[in-house]
């Protein structure tokens, strides 16, 4: 079991992607997929003073990695990475 901050700490991070998007420093895709960790690392909607479990963590996790999966960009990327062995910023 592991406290996680919730939905305060997840808007902090998405503060910051946030940032780095108006800034240049990523792109649009970039701040999706930031704002997916964001919510994960945060633990979601849980409570900050509730432990979650490490399952539901997980939980987190694979809902974000098959929604990113689904979008263009992210199949365009890891399409990228397989045939050239680098990174695409779209």
């Amino acid at each position: 079991m592991v406290l996680l901050p919730g939905a305060s700490g997840r808007l902090l991070l998405e503060q910051q992607v946030e940032n780095k998007l108006l800034t240049g420093k990523i792109t649009e895709h970039d701040a999706v997929i930031g704002r997916h960790l964001a919510h994960v690392l945060t633990g979601g909607n849980c409570s900050p003073v509730a432990p979650v479990t490490e399952q539901y963590v997980l939980d987190l996790e694979r809902e974000a990695f098959l929604s990113l999966c689904a979008m263009q960009k992210t199949q365009k990327r890891i399409r990228a990475v397989l045939t050239t062995g680098k990174p695409l910023r779209n």
